[in-house]
């Protein structure tokens, strides 16, 4: 009796059969890694909400609804910008049918647009005068930021400075770096325009509300903004502006403050900013008054 050579009854796998189980395995385990990666993202992403997703009916001050062709216009200082922007966005999702506007000045030019009602806020870095306060404006503040120094990438000082030092550089009592244990090299000054919150609020924290010094080593801007005065810091220049406008600057350094960067909680010189308006304001600007102090308000605050 002859015998059959395949005694089993299923044959052997052959390399084309390998080779598709091999990549159905491969394929399951790429679907498994993009799934868990994928929630893994999301999970990041929702630790950090953006400005889109924040919850903006919380507030319970918020009117429901605002009355129709509701608009609200604000002249804002410099260091304000990035805020109104993220809250105007958000306050419009809630108010979809408000007109929002916003245009960039200096802090006494927003007073100024205020009182004349060419405003209905006005978004400064500073505090109200007296005289501000006596025509019955109300500031409320909205956020806070770090002044930082500022020195250009190129500068070869590469130490921090005491309050005491910072005092001396703005008096006008330094003029080379050689002074605060740098380099032979001269120090030029390049201060804000004296129209301006941080101007102000730098002169009172730092001088003691002494005037700033002046000669042939300072630039006094005309205009407010950041990117003007870090075009002017070149290899010895130094200034100081709202931390939130330039920390992303590639082209510029922040020198600690006593020992202290900006960001920290302990850097000591910080800017308290304002919505300013009126008691006699329209219900929408009272509105986005309350939502800039609302937990939506203060997310965007903290978002910079």
């Amino acid at each position: 009796m002859s015998r059959s050579k395949n005694t089993k009854s299923g044959s052997p796998l052959n390399v084309f059969d390998i080779l598709l189980i091999l990549l159905l395995l491969l394929g399951a385990g790429m679907y498994y890694y993009i799934t868990n990666v994928q929630n893994l993202s999301n999970l990041k992403k929702a630790s950090t909400p953006a400005v889109d997703s924040l919850e903006v009916s919380t507030a319970p001050n918020l009117p429901t609804e605002l009355p129709a062709g509701s608009s609200v216009s604000i002249d804002s200082a410099s260091s304000l910008v990035t805020f109104n922007k993220q809250l105007g966005q958000a306050f419009i999702k809630r108010y979809p049918g408000v007109k929002y506007s916003w245009k960039t000045s200096s802090s006494l030019e927003a007073i100024q647009s205020l009182i004349a009602g060419r405003a209905d806020v006005a978004a400064i870095a500073r505090p109200l005068t007296s005289r501000e306060e006596a025509l019955g404006l109300v500031a409320v503040p909205v956020k806070t930021d770090a002044i930082a120094l500022l020195v250009g990438r190129q500068n070869p000082f590469k130490k921090g400075l005491t309050t005491a030092q910072l005092q001396n550089i703005f008096l006008g009592k330094v003029t080379n770096w050689a002074q605060m244990g740098g380099v032979h090299l001269p120090l030029y000054v390049i201060n804000r325009p004296p129209n301006t919150g941080t101007y102000q609020t730098f002169q009172k924290a730092i001088l003691g509300g002494r005037d700033f010094g002046n000669g042939p080593n300072w630039i006094t801007m005309e205009s407010s903004g950041s990117t003007k005065v870090l075009q002017k810091l070149r290899a010895n220049g130094i200034s100081y502006v709202n931390y939130s406008q330039i920390k992303t600057q590639q082209s510029i350094r922040t020198l600690p403050l006593d020992e202290t960067l900006p960001g920290s909680p302990q850097y000591p010189l910080i800017s308290v900013l304002y919505y300013v308006y009126s008691p006699t304001s329209t219900e929408a600007t009272k509105a986005l008054i309350t939502f800039a102090t609302s937990p939506a308000g203060k997310a965007i605050a903290a978002l910079e």
